[in-house]
Order: structure tokens, then sequence, then C-alpha cells
């Protein structure tokens, strides 16, 4: 009988492995589930995602500086020497150096610089981190002395993930068990210690990457990157009993984009997609659908069901959504083959 319970609870634990590459918005999704499922997070999490999301304004600095550079906007010699600082910086360098009381002085005066100013009316011009728009417009709030990050801020924090983290939480009648591993590539030899007893792969891919390099290696698009990972664990003979989904990610960064960085210019065979009279919502769908074909060609012909949806990591209530109808296809198919459906 106990055998028979132990078996029982074990079918009503669903593991969840949450993959893909840096940037991704695997962790943001993973931030999300906590919200939505849990607690959320502790005042001594709040403390540590407060220095966080100040910190990312060093670097979101550091490559705004060298956009300046890269767009040969001009700098007053007053402004010369403290751009030249970030621009030859990277992310971390500049903030340890500098005590953390400071760090407000000198996101006020990066900001005030009149060639930093030029730079950000112009940031599709050049790579600058996801919440970098966010950031700034967030600027008088999170200077404040009494400054407590909201879970907005928590949501649109970046750090890259290092080692494994997992969240546990219930959802109808099963307990969830999220896996959330780091996506850079000298993360990715941990995976193979996650792989066992998994029911599904959430695969996460940044739509906006498909312009930018990776920034371990810049001779390798991210999105070449991507769709090589994805290939790996499509072909993972210790994934194959498991359900396939896709996140799509970075909807509306990718809708902005397409307007500044054509997709046709990395993709030539995307050209014939097009037509003059396109409107911007004809254009996006067109592209949605262009790079969910990139991902369904390494499929090939394979009868292994592949399951895609669009989605914005830091809207709360698009990802509720999207991982409620996710979570109806894995727990059917995971009922099925228990024999409880």
């Amino acid at each position: 009988m106990e055998i028979k319970k132990q078996a029982e609870m074990n079918d009503k634990v669903v593991k969840i492995l949450l993959l893909g590459a840096s940037d991704s918005g695997k962790s943001t999704i993973a931030k999300q589930m906590r919200i939505l499922h849990t607690d959320g997070f502790t005042h001594e999490e709040r403390q540590h995602y407060k220095y966080m999301v100040q910190s990312n304004y060093i670097d979101s600095f550091v490559h705004i500086a060298k956009g300046i550079y890269k767009l040969q906007i001009d700098i007053p010699p007053s402004e010369r020497e403290l751009i030249s600082t970030f621009e030859q910086s990277y992310y971390g360098q500049y903030f340890n150096m500098t005590e953390s009381n400071d760090l407000i002085g000198i996101i006020v005066q990066f900001l005030n610089c009149k060639c930093v100013k030029a730079a950000c009316s112009r940031l599709m011009e050049f790579y600058v981190p996801d919440n970098t728009t966010y950031l700034l417009s967030q600027v008088s709030r999170i200077i404040h002395p009494e400054y407590s990050p909201s879970l907005d801020d928590i949501i649109r924090a970046r750090a890259s993930t290092k080692g494994i983290y997992e969240i546990i939480f219930s959802f109808r009648q099963f307990t969830i068990r999220l896996i959330d591993v780091g996506g850079q590539k000298t993360e990715r030899r941990k995976w193979i210690h996650c792989f066992e007893g998994v029911t599904a792969i959430l695969f996460i891919v940044s739509l906006a990457c498909y312009n930018n390099v990776l920034e371990e290696d810049a001779n390798i698009n991210q999105m070449t990157d991507t769709k090589d990972l994805f290939k790996q664990i499509y072909r993972n003979k210790f994934l194959r009993p498991s359900s396939l989904i896709m996140f799509l990610n970075k909807m509306d960064i990718f809708a902005e984009k397409l307007k500044y960085a054509p997709l046709e210019n990395f993709y030539p065979e995307f050209k014939k997609e097009l037509s003059e009279e396109m409107t911007d919502e004809e254009l996006f769908d067109v592209a949605i659908d262009f790079v969910k074909s990139l991902f369904s060609k390494i499929k090939g012909n394979d009868r292994r069901p592949l399951y895609m949806h669009t989605t914005n990591a830091t809207d709360t209530r698009n990802v509720d959504f999207v991982f409620n109808a996710t979570c109806d296809i894995i727990l059917t198919k995971n009922m099925k083959s228990n024999g409880m459906a």
C-alpha cells in the first residue's frame, strides 16, 4: 500500500525544465511564477533586488557609452572623461570601483550629459539591455533614498542565472517543480544533472535577439546560438519522452525592433514574405511565422509535437494566461501516460 501511495504521489509531481539561451527571459518567467503561485519575495530578497536594479543602471550606461562612440555623437569636453570611463568598462567593473552611496550621484551625472540624452533618443540603433528603456523612465523613483523595488522592478531586474534554481508550487491537483538553469554557454554543461524524470521542456526564445551577438562571443549571432541550442535539446535522447513547449518571448521588443532593424537584413530569405502595402501589424505576424519556421525546420517531419506561444515575460497577465494553457497541455499528456485520463 505504501508503494502504491508513493507512486500515486509521484504521478502528481510535474517536473518542468526551463531552458533557453542567455538573455532569453527564462528567469523573468521564473520570477513571474513566484509572483503568481507562491508568496512572492521576502524582505531580504527585495533588498537584494534594490541593489540589483540600481546596479543595472551601470550596465545600461556602459552600453549607452559604447553607443555614443558607435553613432559618433559629439561629446563635449566636460563629459569626455566620464563617458570614456564607462565605454572602456564592463558591467560590474565600474560599479565595484564605486561606493554604493555614490551610485545615485553617478546616475544623475551620467544622465545629465548632453551626449547621453542624444544617445537615449536613438536606443534602437545600438544594443542596450532590454530593461534600459524601463529604467530610464523610472529614474526619479528608483534613486529616491526611501526606494523599495516594486514587483515590476523585480521582474525587470537583470542578472545572469548561475547554477540551478527550483520553484515548487501547487497547480490544480498537481505539484509543479519548475527548474531554472543558467543559459550562458559556460552554464550549459550543468543541465545534464536535471534531465532525469522531466515531464516537460519549456524552451524560451528571445524574438528580439535576431540582430544581437553573444556577450561571451561577439562572433556568434544570438538567434543562431538559440537555434543550435534547441537542436541539441530536441535531439537529446534523455528528453525524448518530455513534452516540448516553446515560448517566443519579448514580442513587444520584437515588434518595435522590426521598424529599425529589418529582419531581412539578417535573413535575406524573409524578403520574399514582404509586400509594400504591409501594415506594422501584418509585418509582425509574418515575422513571427518566419521565426516559428526557423525552429520547425529543425523538427522536420518528426511527429513529436512542438507547441509554440508568443509571450511578453514582463507582462504578468500574459504569462499567467499562456502558462495556464501550457499546463493544460502538459497535465493532459501526463495524466494519459499515467493512466489517469
